[in-house]
């Protein structure tokens, strides 16, 4: 698998996104041919629906109480037969139509008549004869009212389907099919969607057509949650593939930093080990009993170095019990000044091996905190081995301890080589440690730990640690507790 981590992870990655956007792409094309399509007889649909009940409407004032009437007029097969009726006229066909109530029953009355020349249209509307006797004056009148109705249906029909779009209407001669109104017939031709033309009313004087300049949007607002969905989806996929490349680098460089610790710890415990066994081989071999006082200075370097040796294994082991939540604290009243100078004391030797200069700064007043003390004085010992260790040879190091109201700061200053910015939040890393030029080789052996057990020890008694530094300007590093109640 490392192979494919490491070389082909970032093209595959890309690969698979890219993949994605296209298949949602052809998909959403495709939905959207299928949508304009499905909006095109839904528009078509609303004018039929429109074109019948405006029908039915002008005709209902003298045939409203008859049933069979309403659902002839509202049903498919008139809509046939009106348009069969219409169409006719361009066969040189003549035709003549009319409707009266006799008795019971409402007769509708049409005839063809197939001329030898030229339609006289004239001749033909004057045939016309209606239910009530009406001039065709009268009826010219009626035709614009029943117009606006065919309108006002129309809408309401484009609002009833949730259908938002910018619409227009022409008006045909119903005998010549000249259109009139605003629209040119390019305008008309280049609409995205032309109904055909439907009779409004029974007079058959003019036809009706619907317009639509664009219904982009219209079909847009229909798939809003597919467009949606699709982004979605594609966003939580470049999520997870972010999500999944970045965990497979830290991965990488926590494998590089375990290597590197092993390294690093490997040489910190054979030296130790090594300088004790020189000692114990030269007092034997050099018969130092009889010089006591050489003797006892090896005895020191020895019993010094195993100090150290047991420092770094507990540092372990604090780590496994970090990782196993097993660490218990055994809080109690602990004052801060008191363990710092404990521990300031304990290394005095180390101090002083290192040429360090280190300046104690403490308060008048002791300062309580409510923590574990072998804890807590871990964490101190930690921070001045880490300035004495990467501040090199004749490194200042300041200690200072202030109380306020509600915590107690304890400040770490030395004026080492400083840490750049872009590392401040790493630092705190297990195994990480800061790179020496551009490259991850370490001037300064160390394990990698010893930060990483501060923040978690910091942060488990309630309080915070907070890193300040620049390259060549040293660093600053401030413990944050809260004050005992």
């Amino acid at each position: 698998m490392k192979w494919l981590s490491n070389r082909y992870a970032y093209p595959l990655v890309i690969l698979a996104i890219t993949v994605s956007f296209v298949l949602q792409l052809a998909w959403l094309s495709q939905l959207f041919s299928a949508q304009r399509k499905q909006i095109k007889i839904d528009l078509e649909q609303v004018v039929i629906d429109a074109a019948k009940m405006s029908t039915y409407l002008s005709a209902k004032p003298v045939h409203g109480g008859n049933e069979n009437f309403r659902k002839f007029f509202l049903s498919s097969d008139w809509l046939q037969f009106s348009q069969a009726y219409h169409n006719m006229r361009f066969h040189q066909v003549g035709s003549r139509f009319s409707f009266n109530i006799v008795g019971d029953s409402t007769i509708f009355d049409i005839s063809l008549r197939f001329v030898n020349g030229k339609p006289n249209y004239k001749k033909h509307r004057s045939m016309m004869r209606f239910d009530d006797g009406d001039t065709q004056e009268h009826e010219l009148v009626m035709d614009k009212t029943d117009l606006k109705r065919m309108d006002s249906l129309v809408h309401q029909q484009l609002k009833q389907e949730g259908i938002a779009v910018s619409t227009n209407r022409v008006v045909y001669n119903y005998d010549s099919d000249t259109p009139s109104g605003s629209l040119s017939k390019a305008q008309i031709s280049n609409a995205a969607f032309s109904s055909q033309q439907y009779t409004y009313n029974l007079t058959f004087f003019h036809t009706y057509q619907l317009i639509v300049p664009t219904i982009s949007w219209a079909v847009l607002y229909r798939m809003r949650y597919y467009v949606l969905s699709s982004c979605f989806m594609l966003l939580l996929t470049g999520a997870v593939f972010f999500f999944i490349l970045r965990l497979m680098h830290n991965q990488r460089l926590y494998a590089q930093a375990r290597v590197s610790f092993t390294s690093n710890m490997t040489h910190e415990l054979k030296t130790p080990v090594a300088t004790v066994s020189l000692a114990l081989e030269s007092i034997m071999e050099y018969h130092l009993e009889n010089d006591p006082q050489t003797m006892r200075n090896y005895l020191e370097i020895s019993r010094s170095e195993l100090n150290r040796l047991n420092l770094m294994i507990e540092k372990v082991l604090n780590l496994e019990q970090l990782d196993s939540a097993q660490t218990h604290l055994r809080t109690e009243l602990f004052d801060v000044q008191q363990g710092l100078q404990q521990v300031i004391a304990s290394m005095r030797l180390q101090i002083e091996h290192n040429s360090a200069v280190l300046e104690w700064q403490p308060m008048d007043k002791p300062c309580f905190v409510s923590g574990d003390p072998v804890h807590l004085t871990n964490v101190f010992y930690n921070l001045i081995e880490n300035a004495l260790k990467h501040g090199g040879k004749g490194v200042k190091l300041q200690i200072s301890c202030t109380c306020s109201a509600h915590e107690v700061i304890i400040s770490f200053k030395d004026n080492g080589p400083g840490i750049a910015g872009i590392y401040h939040a790493r630092v705190y890393e297990r195994f990480f440690r800061v790179p020496a030029g551009t490259t991850d080789i370490h001037n300064v052996k160390g394990t990698g730990l010893g930060l990483n057990y501060v923040k978690q020890m910091v942060e488990k008694h309630g309080g915070h640690i907070k890193l300040t530094s620049e390259p060549g300007k040293g660093s600053i590093f401030i413990v944050h507790l809260p004050l005992a109640s």
